[in-house]
Formats: C-alpha cells, sequence, structure tokens
C-alpha cells in the first residue's frame, strides 16, 4: 500500500490536504481533510443578543464576511418576522454582487489562471505582463469598490444592520461607481472570450454529486426562500438539516454532510444545472470538463453579476434620500430563523434560535465547502481511477479541489470535543 499525501493545498483558501491510497498500483482511496483550525462561532453566539450575532459572524472569514453577516441578518430578521425596507435589500443585494465579483475574480485569475498558463502563481504571469493578470487584479478591486460603498468597507461591513441597513450612500459615489461599471460591461466579454480560450484542463469524469442551491423560480438570484436540489425536487429552507443530515468525522475539522440524497455538489456549476432545469439560465455548460466546469460557470455568473449591479443601481440612483432603510422592531422576541443565500461557492444556511429577551439560544451554520467536503473525494477517486503516475495524481487531484473554489476557513465554524483530554490534538 502506497499513501500520496497533497499536503498543503496550494492556491485555495484554509488548510487542507489530500490522502490518496494506492494498492498494486491503482488508486483505491481518496480522503479530504480540512484542517483549519476551528472556528468556534456556533457556540460562541450562544447567549448573546441577537442583534450581536451578526457582527461576530462576519468574522468566520474575511472573504465572505459579507455573505455571512446578511445571512445571519436574514435569519434573525426571519425569528422575529422583521421585513426590512425594499431600498434596504437593494444595498443589501449590491453589497453580496460585490463580494460575488471579487471573490469570482479571486478565483479564476489568482488561483486558476496559473494553472491554465502553467505557472506557479499569479506574481509569475503579473511578471510576462499576461493581461487577463491584470484585468484580474482589477476586476477584483472592482467588486472591492462596490462592497466598501454599500457595505461600509470592505471586509466586515458595518451598513447592513437589523431591521435594515444604517445609511444610504452618497448620490456621486453611486454615480462613480455606474461610470465605472460601464466600462465593465464593455470590456468582460472580451476578458471572457479570452480566459475560456485557455483550454487547459485534464480530462475529467462526469460530475458526481446531487446539485442544491437557493434561489427564485423564476429568475436567477443569490436568496431565496427554497433548496432546489437534484431533478425538481423542492423543500422550504428551513428543512435543511433533513436533507443535508450534517456529522462530526473525526478526519477533518468540517461538518459532513450525510444525507441519503447526496453526495452534495454546491457552487456556480450546481446553481447554472438547477438553473437550467427551471429555465431561468440560457446557454447551458457542456458536461465535457468535468468539475472544472465550475470555474466556466463563475465566468459566465460574473456577466450575470455585472449585469444585475447595473440594474440596482439605476433603482439605487433614482431613490429618493427620504425612503425609510430600516424597520425598526419594538421589544424583543423570541422565534426560529432560517436564512438560505447563494455565498460565491454555493449554499449558505444560518440557522438561530432566539428566546423571549432576544438572546441566541442555539445556532447552526452550513457551508459549502462542509456540503462539497465528501463529493470532492469521490470526483477525486473518478477522475484518477486509471491514472498511475504519482506526479500526474497529486498535480490533477490539487487541480479538482481548486476547481471547487473551496473556502476552508468558513468550513471550521465548529468542531465539538466530547473527551476533554483530547484537547491537545488540537493544539
Amino acid at each position: 500500500m502506497i499513501r500520496l499525501v497533497v499536503d498543503p493545498l496550494t492556491r485555495v483558501e484554509g488548510h487542507g490536504r489530500v490522502e490518496l491510497q494506492l494498492r498494486d498500483g491503482k488508486l483505491v482511496d481518496v480522503t479530504v481533510r480540512l484542517l483549519e483550525a476551528p472556528r468556534l462561532f456556533e457556540a460562541l453566539v450562544v447567549g448573546r443578543r441577537c442583534d450581536e450575532v451578526p457582527d461576530l459572524i462576519s468574522r468566520i472569514c474575511a472573504i465572505c464576511s459579507a455573505t455571512h453577516k446578511v445571512t445571519a441578518l436574514q435569519a434573525i430578521e426571519n425569528a422575529m418576522a422583521v421585513k426590512i425596507p425594499p431600498l434596504a435589500a437593494a444595498y443589501r443585494e449590491l453589497l453580496l454582487l460585490g463580494g460575488h465579483i471579487q471573490s469570482h475574480a479571486l478565483h479564476l485569475f489568482c488561483l486558476i489562471l496559473p494553472d491554465l498558463y502553467g505557472t506557479p502563481d499569479i506574481i509569475e504571469l503579473l511578471r510576462q505582463k499576461v493581461p487577463l493578470a491584470q484585468a484580474g487584479l482589477d476586476l477584483k478591486a472592482f467588486g472591492n469598490r462596490i462592497q466598501k460603498i454599500a457595505g461600509g468597507r470592505v471586509i466586515h461591513p458595518v451598513n447592513p444592520v437589523f431591521g435594515g441597513i444604517a445609511y444610504q450612500p452618497g448620490h456621486d459615489e453611486l454615480e462613480k461607481l455606474a461610470k465605472e461599471l460601464l466600462c465593465w460591461q464593455r470590456d468582460w466579454p472580451d476578458f471572457s472570450a479570452r480566459l475560456l480560450q485557455l483550454d487547459n484542463y485534464p480530462e475529467a469524469s462526469p460530475v458526481i454529486g446531487t446539485a442544491v442551491a437557493t434561489g427564485l423560480q423564476d429568475e436567477f438570484a443569490l436568496t431565496g426562500d427554497c433548496l432546489w436540489y437534484g431533478n425538481d425536487n423542492v423543500i422550504a429552507a428551513s428543512d435543511y438539516a433533513q436533507l443535508f443530515a450534517e456529522r462530526p468525522r473525526p478526519d477533518t475539522h468540517a461538518k459532513d454532510a450525510t444525507g441519503k440524497a447526496g453526495p452534495f455538489l454546491t457552487g456556480a456549476l450546481a446553481r447554472d444545472r438547477l438553473a437550467t432545469g427551471r429555465n431561468i439560465s440560457r446557454n447551458a455548460l457542456a458536461d465535457h470538463h468535468g468539475i472544472h466546469g465550475n470555474n466556466l460557470a463563475q465566468v459566465k455568473e460574473v456577466g450575470w453579476a455585472l449585469h444585475r449591479v447595473g440594474q440596482l443601481l439605476e433603482t439605487l440612483l433614482r431613490a429618493s434620500r427620504s425612503e425609510p432603510l430600516r424597520t425598526d422592531l419594538a421589544q424583543m422576541q423570541g422565534g426560529i430563523g432560517t436564512a438560505a443565500m447563494e455565498a460565491p461557492r454555493g449554499l449558505l444556511l444560518h440557522h438561530y434560535v432566539i428566546d423571549e429577551w432576544g438572546t441566541i439560544v442555539a445556532a447552526d451554520i452550513v457551508t459549502p465547502t462542509a456540503l462539497n467536503q465528501r463529493v470532492i473525494a469521490a470526483q477525486i477517486m473518478a477522475d484518477l481511477t486509471d491514472e498511475k503516475d504519482h506526479a500526474r495524481l497529486r498535480e490533477v487531484a490539487e487541480r479538482i479541489v481548486r476547481a471547487y473554489d473551496p473556502c476552508i476557513s468558513c468550513a471550521v465554524h465548529l468542531v465539538t470535543v466530547e473527551n476533554p483530554s483530547s484537547l491537545s490534538d488540537y493544539q
């Protein structure tokens, strides 16, 4: 028996590794371990006032902070039956889109583009003055500017608050953003076409996993009250626990989705497939790239996000400065609330139980990379089952992991220690 270890995984967010077991030269087992230091947020928020939680929760990850904060706010508002004003909803969506653009730009141009050019990192591409490399950094900066204007700052946004938003950004800031957007809407078709021409992907098997995402029935969106999965299956987002059946696993710091409908696939490719099934996505992606089609789906999503940002800016520029920004709650009340949202990497769920004094009694967070954990291992096994070259096994396994755009930092937010003496295992 030979064990090949890919450690650390490079050009992904967070720390993890892949272990490949070979017997008589043939791959027989794959283990994906997410080993980032545990973030104990689900335990830390218990006993806190519910309006404190979104700011704490956004600290799970700097890259995903806006998505976590908005999802937490929406779950708590759902628990208390608070409906935020339309203008606040528009600014929150703008914030999410900024995060989507900057995150996809980071993944496509900083993490994937080096693979397509056969270089170790984007620094080498910048040194060679590859136009796509600089364009990717510029696109990421644009997404960050959207987040700063809509959220108050790039990381851990302050503008989204319980009941809506705290303030309306200046009209001149929105106009400047709209002018910059026009340039990106003009240039993105050319950039995306050049990116898609770099067809340097390894041979791949069909995509494994049951696609799962939230959204709207009749239009592509990042938020929704339902979960679509598989072939035309739909449930209320609040029923997520039965679908996913997350359990702790001894070899990883992230919970594992063990639901019978799985293993689950979430992310841009899953969103595109499910949207195509509901006839709200055009130009369905071809299957010949396997899981690497997730990169192509992200390219497609950037185009959609740039279009949607334009629609929102038109609305916000016409909005009256006197429109309400926040819905006030007369007094704290108890409830149970769930919110589902599409983070750049896939489905994110927050669930809170709140007592009558507005204190968090229980919390549960389901993240995209935790959902994808099982299917990543299965996909590596399927794609590399006939590969015998050790260097190739390591290289392609790592590229498969990168295709999922994992955020390991978000995935390892809870570890339950049943035996206090085993704490040393995590030190």
